[in-house]
């Protein structure tokens, strides 16, 4: 595998050179006169922007301005976004004149543009082919400037740069979001974002909060990645118009809509673990009205490794069914709906080499086995007011059923959730500066939770108003304010106010501050499910018996600021993003792992707070090379008992890079792409182990290590494409990442200690499919 890792390496660099110099034959006199405007353009103050608007025909012929359209300078990364009004603004290149313009359903338009032009007014056909030929692509990963709220977008060509089975796998190439695992015996992942557990960060399907209550690590896993189209990440508080659960980030991932250019996507995958997935999805016309699409995930994993000798498997086997149905629905007069239902089955089984639940003797040795029923709807309808500029309705209804139960060890789980959520908006324009957002919102959730002796049956219901207000000053300020208020069954009444700013000091310069609260009712089992591949005694110091746990609900104040500014490096484009965020809790459960063989759940007593800085860079040095490169430095601290410490587990300094070439595409769209992504993690502080056995003691740190991951895509044509990759190729693994392991019976026995991989090298291949 080494040799392999060397052959790629080599094989990427002898293609980006090559690639390099048969640009240069075939572009010298327009590199040459590039370089000349480079120049120039030192001398010039400020480059020179355009704007304009892109229309399309509604069914009365009149004109309406389209969202969401791409305008971009043909051959390169330069581009824009139309806003909800259709307005766009970008910069003149000083190499380029022609505009390309595209929307999923029209025809592409090619605009010759002189550069003492600042003004253009387009309007869109709609297509008569049955393909779309894009020939030009925004980046993978973009960082907004215009948004108040939003940071980055992940789009599908971000999610392709690695094998993303599913969502908790997909943030492998972002720096702003850390996903580890939870234990080393059942490879349930985790995400953490400005320091603190992804608990604290909302997460939402389609804009509908999911991934919380019992689902609120394990959910993760639950959407496959092909399915994703792009996935939004905010750090700081998020919108009061999605509840008052967000704290140090929202993270909304939307599912693949009825505007993707084929009628039916296939990916196939296999890794060198054994597991193998498919996946579907497929669009269907109803008539003039209705799009169905149909989305199929099948994966398993049924082969056993111990690569590390300690006598437990490296990954769990498991077997799971996923089936989503959306229905889109466009109708007259302003009327927009999107309706679905999707069903999970998951069976997951991990433990000592040789344990089978089935089997009357192996089932004595230490194992778990989980089993997942998960059933979910949902719809959304929103109606447009046609003759109030501005001016909507919008409902959102959903309901899941979760049932989860199974063994860890001796410790028998039992867990079902009945979650109803319904939310009601106005919004409204009072000019085009103030836009303002108001509703009402209900979230009820029904636990029957136990286990062992404890029982943790109860039922949350919590009642909200919200409104959210946008004020915009020209291009240069834009101010969203935002206040809700809420009352819960058990915690009562309590306010959510939020506040984001954006300046712009120009086109290419940007300032984002936020400050906001955030609360959560905690869920101390699911919340912390890595304590359930160990021994530890559970200890929970209830302080008020009226409440779930006896705890009270979490809260915190997030603080943020974020410096973005685009500029020309050696004539290239690049992006830098500097942001700084503080976290205070007033009220926090405290998970306290300092006692060996016990783990303590206690309301915080004294400080708790987390601070974030990350500086990230994008820049494009060779034309389709793209690299993005982070270092971040975070300080998480919590009291614990009397004392103030590092949070355990979390690396104080990480650093990050990520490269990406495409050879240059031919007529029918086959071309070569190229991935490596480089993780360095700094030493993590572990939990005292100082009172164990000295065979059973651990470092108080530990060590630093590189992670490397690298794929290679061979796109055939436009709609086939077959990538083969590695991921930890260094072969990294933690050494003896089970305390115990020779005796899971002893009070010492603990697998959730865990910061690196315990597999090692791994591999894979897969297909991507597309049918027009």
């Amino acid at each position: 595998m080494k040799k392999l890792f060397t052959i790629f390496l080599l094989l990427f660099a002898t293609t980006m050179i090559h690639a390099q110099v048969e640009e240069h034959d075939e572009h010298d006199g327009h590199d040459h006169a590039e370089g000349e405007h480079g120049e120039h353009d030192e001398h010039e103050h400020e480059e020179e922007t355009i704007h304009g608007n892109v229309f399309v025909l509604n069914e009365k012929g009149k004109k309406e301005g389209l969202e969401g359209a791409v305008v971009i300078w043909k051959g390169t990364q330069q581009g824009a976004l139309t806003n909800a009004k259709g307005h766009f603004h970008l910069e003149h290149n000083e190499s380029q004149d022609t505009l390309l313009i595209m929307f999923v359903g029209f025809a592409t338009d090619t605009i010759k543009v002189d550069h003492e032009q600042h003004e253009l007014s387009i309007t869109l056909e709609p297509s008569l082919m049955t393909g779309v030929n894009i020939i030009a692509e925004i980046e993978a990963t973009r960082m907004t400037l215009k948004n108040a709220q939003l940071s980055q977008v992940m789009g599908e060509k971000e999610l392709c740069k690695a094998a993303c089975c599913n969502l908790s796998e997909s943030f492998e190439t972002n720096a702003s979001i850390d996903a580890s695992f939870t234990d080393a015996i059942t490879g349930t992942r985790q995400i953490k974002m400005l320091g603190l557990d992804g608990r604290y960060t909302q997460i939402m399907f389609d804009n509908v909060p999911t991934v919380r209550g019992l689902a609120s690590i394990y959910g993760l896993s639950y959407l496959p990645g092909p399915w994703i189209k792009e996935i939004s990440i905010s750090k700081g508080v998020g919108s009061v118009i999605s509840g008052h659960e967000s704290i140090t980030g929202q993270i909304n991932v939307a599912h693949k809509t009825s505007d993707m250019a084929e009628r039916l996507f296939v990916n196939a995958y296999y890794g060198s673990q054994g597991r193998m997935e498919i996946n579907a999805v497929a669009k269907q016309k109803l008539g003039e009205r209705w799009n169905s699409l149909l989305f199929l995930h099948g994966a398993q994993a049924q082969q056993r490794f111990d690569m590390n000798k300690d006598g437990f498997l490296d990954n769990p086997l498991f077997q799971n069914v996923v089936v989503k149905n959306d229905w889109e629905y466009v109708g007259k007069k302003g009327i927009r709906g999107n309706y679905s239902a999707s069903y999970h089955h998951l069976s997951n089984t991990s433990g000592q080499y040789d344990y089978d639940p089935s089997d009357e003797v192996r089932r004595q040795l230490w194992g778990v086995n989980i089993e997942t029923q998960r059933a979910e709807v949902s719809a959304k309808t929103g109606y447009v007011f046609e003759e109030k500029d501005g001016m909507s309705i919008g409902t959102q209804f959903s309901a899941s059923y979760h049932d989860q139960s199974g063994n860890y060890g001796s410790r028998i789980y039992d867990g079902v959730q009945l979650n109803l959520r319904g939310n009601v908006m106005f919004a409204s324009e009072y000019n085009e500066s103030i836009k303002q957002t108001s509703g009402i919102s209900y979230v009820q959730d029904d636990y029957q939770e136990q286990l062992g002796v404890f029982n943790f049956d109860r039922t949350e219901q919590t009642f909200g108003l919200f409104t959210e207000h946008t004020f915009n000053y020209k291009e240069l300020l834009s101010v969203i304010v935002g206040l809700r208020g809420d009352y819960h069954n058990t915690y009562g009444f309590f306010a959510t106010p939020r506040l984001h700013a954006r300046y712009s000091f120009n086109e290419l310069t940007t300032l984002k501050f936020s400050v906001g609260k955030g609360y959560r009712s905690p869920n101390l089992l699911m919340d912390n499910v890595g304590m359930f591949a160990s021994n530890r005694v559970i200890q929970i110091e209830a302080v008020d018996g009226d409440t779930p746990y006896g705890m009270k609900m979490e809260d915190a104040l997030n603080t943020g600021l974020v410096f973005t500014k685009k500029f020309k490096m050696f004539h290239r484009d690049a992006t830098i993003a500097l942001d700084l965020y503080r976290t205070d809790f007033n009220d926090q459960i405290v998970v306290d792992w300092e006692t060996p063989t016990v783990i303590k759940f206690y309301q915080l007593d004294g400080k708790s707070y987390s601070n974030s800085a990350q500086v990230e860079l994008q820049w494009s040095p060779l034309r389709r090379l793209n690299m993005r490169t982070a270092y971040r430095w975070l300080e998480a601290k919590t009291t614990y008992g009397d004392e103030l410490l590092m949070r355990p587990l979390i690396a104080q300094h990480r650093a990050f890079v990520n490269l990406d070439y495409s050879t240059k595409e031919k007529e029918n769209g086959a071309k070569w792409m190229f991935d490596f992504t480089a993780r360095w993690l700094g030493k993590q502080r572990l939990p005292d182990t100082s009172t164990n056995p000295h065979h059973y003691m651990l470092h108080p740190y530990s060590e630093a290590y590189y992670i490397f991951n690298a794929q290679v895509s061979r796109h055939f044509n436009k709609n086939f494409e077959i990538y083969v990759g590695g991921e930890n190729l260094g072969n990294f693994m933690q050494m003896n990442p089970i305390i115990s392991a020779d005796n899971p019976d002893s009070q010492y026995f603990d697998a959730s200690l865990i910061y690196g991989p315990v597999f090692g090298r791994m591999g894979y291949v897969g297909l991507r499919w597309r049918i027009a």
